[in-house]
Order: structure tokens, then C-alpha cells, then sequence
């Protein structure tokens, strides 16, 4: 019997290596191919991205010189502080949009003349609008206002719509074009992929033989790939929440601008710590203006590691060496003495940051979890810290600023408005803590008369010397006001009625004794009367204690002058 032989296989043998030879051939072709047309399909999606960034570019320029336009005119118009900051941060964004359409049309001449004198005309009317700005800060609005008049705005900015419509006009006619060879590359690509695929697919067939070995090849690179995606989600991740991060830090920074007070901004930062950093907690700190103690003013999240509300800057090595430390479990770690680290876990940590604006300390953030704290989250809390310091500076010169236009201008004293604004704060205080306070008005006797009879100038003296008289008889906490005229009012924050009557008797007795030299010539001494009206006795609101003293007042005067009354007496 002749042997068994494996006819097709024997035919077959001759044509393996011509097939493959053939079939690595038509891929490398069809490789080289695939790689030409996502060349060219590439450049293709790049010159659409590109029009479109022209595009999007060139409405954003329209779109903020309206906003800069329309700012300045408001500011103009209405002399609002909130407006000129807006136009002033608008102002820059319009000249980059104007540099970025110049920068980004160079690759077609027509388009960046057009570009240029885009730029050129909003250099204009940004300078025309800077100069009527520059008008109202040094001559007024009225002035603004009729500058404004002869200014030719309208016009300027009807040749830059019209610049603007020509470019917007031209790129969507090369983006129609560049759409079209997209188009056709796509097709082009997708024609010589599929025919490049079908013919090595046929000639592949014939080498089934191969294809167990290839199976385990591809089953190690599906292992990879499949490694790889894990860390490209993982990666993903990672810069979603980077991302994330950027975007509340930005909106931070922006209501950190609108903040009113310190503690509204350190109350806004503990909500974004506690977004950004659920798992953590802690405490913000500020440096009391003696610069001897630093004192907690916001907690936020929940402290895994406690900290004192209360304690000297010498207490944190952050503060000690002016940079954020760090510290966690196990050795080599130096701890703040202000933590209490005994609940430290093992995963635990403590982050202290300062928060330190144009070289000054103004506090603290500290921040702990049971768990986290890499450099991620130290990062986050850095960024944090330095735009509440920055908030705090700013919040600190705006409060110097608001104190300096609160006072009288002859007498050095607190003004009426400043009364009314810390009187209802003391109180406040004083009703937390059940303690008294009490007020003093005080009138200088026939003040209408001193002035008729030696000037006004003798009568400002007379004014200013009594203020100092009132400066050196009362305590720093106390709140001295002129409140008007010839009258002063003096808050004596924890002061009982006793306490508040020796203090109205020495300030009596000291003015009793007060001259003045005005033209070579000694005046006075005059006397004044003091009406003194207490918390709670005598009224539970700055109004009504007020009130009281200024009737205290009038009965001294009906009784004499030159003496003080108590309220809770002068109603019996």
C-alpha cells in the first residue's frame, strides 16, 4: 500500500513563502499609504482648527471690545467703581485677543493685513477710551461725559465690526474648502484602507499555519493594552481632577476678590478645602495685629489631628521658617507644639502653610487627614493659601483706607459714621458675654457764644483741644466720636455706670480746666455737660442708648451746666 501523503499541503508548501513575501509587500504598501493620507488628513484637521481658532478668535475680539466699550461708558455714565474694574479687566484681555488673531493668521497674508489693522484700530479706541477714563479720575465725569461726546467711538468701532465680518467672512470661506478636502481625503483614505485590508486578508488565509503563534502574540499584547488603558484611566483621572482643581481654584480666586471682610473670605476658603480636600480638616488662622498671638478664625472638615485655637507664632515651625511643613507618622517627623499628635494614625498627616503677602505674616492654614496628603493635596493647599493671602492683604489695606475716611478731620476723632458702624459691633460683643456698656455724650457750654465772640478759628481750637482732653481720659477701647458740632460721644465698651459716671466726672473737671491760645491770647477755660446713659439699663440697641445719653444731656444742661447726668437718674 503506498503511503498516505498530504496532497494539498505538498502543493501548497511551494506558495507559502511567495504569499508572504506578496502579503508583507501589500501592507508595507498599504502602511505607507494609511500613513501619507493621515498625513494629509492630519494637516487637513489642522487647517480646520486652525479657521476655527481664527474664527472663535476674531468674535472673541468683537466680543470684548463690546465688553470694554460698554464698561467704559457705564464708568462714564455712572462713575461705579465695579464698572471701571471690570473695563480694566477686560481692558488686556481685548489687546491679547488682538495680538493672538495677528499671531495665529500668519500663514495667510490677506488675513493677517486684515489682522493688523484690526489690531491697529482697537489700539485706537482702546486709547481713546483710556484717555476719557484718564479724563473722569482728573477732571470729573462731567468732563468725561462731554469728551465722551466729540469722541469718535461709534465710528471706530463700526470699521472694526466691518474689518471683523470681512475676516469672519474670509475664514469660513477657507473653512468650506478645507471641510471639502477633508472630505475627499476621508474618502480617498477609507477606499485604500479597505481594498490595502482585503488583499493581504485573502493571501493570509493561505497561512493559517502561522496564525497560533500570531493568536498568542496578540493574547501577550491584549495583556499590555489592556495594562496600558488602566493607566491611561488612571491618568485620565488624574488630569480630570487636576482640571477640576484648576477650574475652583480659578472661581476661588474670583469670589476671594469679592469678599467684603476677612471672615467671609476665610469662610469661602474653608468650603473650597472642604470640596477639594473632602477627607481633610482643619482650622484658618490670623495673626492678631500685637503679633504675639495667632488665633483661629474658621474650622472646616473634621480634624483628625486637633489644634490649639489659640496660640503664640513661635508654636509652628511653618511660621518659624516662613514655608509650608509638613509632617506624618513615623520618625524623622518634627510636630508643631500647637497639634495635639497623639490621635495621629498611622496614614496620618499635618500641613502647615503661612500665609504671607509682600513679606509680611498675616497667619495661618493648617490643614490634617487620616488619610491622603500627597503632593497633590499639599499643592492645592499651597495655591489656596496664597490667593487668601493675597485677599487678606488687600482686605487689610481696604479696611485701612475705609478707617481713614471714617474720621473727623479737625479733631482727629472717630466720625458719626463710624460711631453707628462699631457701637452696634461693641454691643454685640458686650451682650455675648454679659457685660455692661455704657455711652457718655458730652456738649461744650455756650459754644455759639465762644465763637461769636472770638472767631471761628478760636472755636476750632476750642474744639481740637477737648479732643485731645477726650483722648487722654478715656481708654484705648474706648470709641471717642465727634458727633457733630459741639458735641462728642464717647463708647466705653465694658464700663458699668459707676465706672461711667468717674470717667464723665474726670472728663468734666479736666475740660473744666482747658485753654486755649489762639492770636497770642489765652481763652477759656469753658466747661461742658455730659449726659451718661448705660447698657441694659438705660436700652438694648446704639439708638436707644444713645438716646438716653443725649437726654442725660439736655438735663444737665436744664439743670446748669457744667455737671453730668445720669439717664437712669435723670428719669426719676
Amino acid at each position: 500500500m503506498p503511503p498516505v501523503t498530504s496532497a494539498p499541503s505538498s502543493r501548497l508548501r511551494p506558495y507559502r513563502m511567495p504569499a508572504f513575501i506578496l502579503s508583507v509587500v501589500l501592507l508595507i504598501c498599504v502602511g505607507v499609504a494609511m500613513v501619507l493620507s493621515i498625513r494629509s488628513f492630519t494637516r487637513s484637521t489642522d487647517l480646520v482648527e486652525h479657521s476655527y481658532q481664527v474664527i472663535n478668535t476674531a468674535e472673541a475680539i468683537r466680543s470684548s471690545a463690546r465688553s470694554t466699550e460698554s464698561d467704559a461708558r457705564g464708568y462714564r455714565l455712572s462713575g461705579r467703581d465695579q464698572l471701571l474694574a471690570e473695563y480694566l479687566a477686560t481692558f488686556p484681555a481685548t489687546r491679547k485677543a488682538t495680538s493672538q488673531l495677528v499671531v495665529i493668521t500668519r500663514d495667510d497674508p490677506a488675513q493677517q493685513t486684515r489682522a493688523l489693522e484690526v489690531e491697529t484700530l482697537v489700539e485706537k479706541r482702546l486709547a481713546e477710551l483710556q484717555r476719557l477714563i484718564d479724563i473722569q479720575r482728573d477732571q470729573g465725569i462731567a468732563e468725561a461725559q462731554r469728551e465722551g461726546l466729540d469722541s469718535p467711538g461709534f465710528g471706530q468701532m463700526q470699521q472694526i465690526n466691518l474689518l471683523i465680518d470681512t475676516v469672519l467672512t474670509q475664514e469660513h470661506h477657507l473653512l468650506r474648502e478645507r471641510r471639502q478636502t477633508m472630505a475627499t481625503l476621508a474618502a480617498v483614505t477609507i477606499a485604500g484602507v479597505v481594498a490595502g485590508i482585503l488583499l493581504p486578508l485573502v493571501l493570509l488565509g493561505l497561512l493559517l499555519g502561522g496564525l497560533t503563534r500570531e493568536n498568542r502574540r496578540s493574547l501577550k499584547l491584549e495583556r499590555e493594552a489592556r495594562s496600558t488603558m488602566r493607566e491611561l484611566a488612571i491618568s485620565l483621572e488624574q488630569r480630570s481632577r487636576l482640571s477640576e482643581q484648576r477650574r475652583v481654584l480659578g472661581a476661588y480666586a474670583g469670589i476671594l476678590q469679592s469678599c467684603e471682610n476677612l471672615n467671609e473670605a476665610l469662610n469661602v476658603t474653608a468650603e473650597v478645602i472642604a470640596q477639594m480636600l473632602p477627607t481633610a480638616g482643619g482650622r484658618c488662622y490670623v495673626l492678631r495685629s500685637s503679633l504675639n498671638q495667632v488665633e483661629a478664625l474658621s474650622r472646616f472638615g473634621t480634624e483628625t489631628v486637633p489644634s490649639d485655637s489659640v496660640w503664640a507664632p513661635s508654636a509652628c515651625w511653618g511660621l518659624r521658617r516662613g514655608q509650608p511643613h509638613r509632617s506624618g507618622h513615623g520618625p524623622g517627623n518634627v510636630y508643631c507644639s500647637h497639634l495635639h499628635i497623639e490621635d495621629l494614625g498611622e496614614n496620618g498627616w499635618t500641613l502647615c502653610v503661612p500665609l504671607m503677602a509682600q513679606g509680611v505674616s498675616l497667619g495661618l492654614l493648617h490643614v490634617n487627614g487620616a488619610t491622603g496628603g500627597s503632593s497633590e493635596d499639599v499643592q492645592v493647599v499651597e495655591a489656596i493659601a496664597e490667593q487668601l493671602s493675597l485677599a487678606m492683604i488687600n482686605l487689610q489695606l481696604r479696611e485701612s483706607l475705609r478707617v481713614q475716611s471714617l474720621r473727623d478731620p479737625l479733631t482727629g476723632l472717630y466720625n458719626r459714621r463710624y460711631l453707628e458702624e462699631n457701637t452696634q459691633r461693641e454691643l454685640q460683643r458686650c451682650q455675648r458675654r454679659g457685660l455692661p456698656l455704657s455711652v457718655i455724650m458730652l456738649d461744650i457750654d455756650h459754644f455759639k457764644r465762644f465763637n461769636d465772640e472770638h472767631g471761628h478759628a478760636a472755636g476750632d481750637a476750642l474744639l481740637t483741644a477737648i479732643a485731645q482732653t477726650l483722648q487722654t481720659h478715656t481708654r484705648d477701647e474706648d470709641i471717642v466720636c465727634r458727633y457733630g458740632g459741639e458735641e462728642f460721644t464717647v463708647v466705653m465698651p465694658e464700663a458699668s455706670s459707676e465706672d461711667a459716671q468717674r470717667r464723665a466726672e474726670e472728663i468734666r473737671s479736666a475740660i473744666a480746666t482747658t485753654t486755649v491760645v489762639h492770636l497770642r491770647k489765652t481763652l477759656g477755660p469753658n466747661t461742658a455737660s455730659l449726659g451718661v446713659a448705660t447698657y441694659p439699663f438705660d436700652g438694648s440697641t446704639p439708638a436707644e442708648l444713645i438716646g438716653s445719653a443725649d437726654t442725660a444731656l439736655y438735663r444737665a444742661k436744664a439743670e446748669g451746666r457744667n455737671r453730668f447726668v445720669v439717664h437712669q437718674l435723670a428719669r426719676a
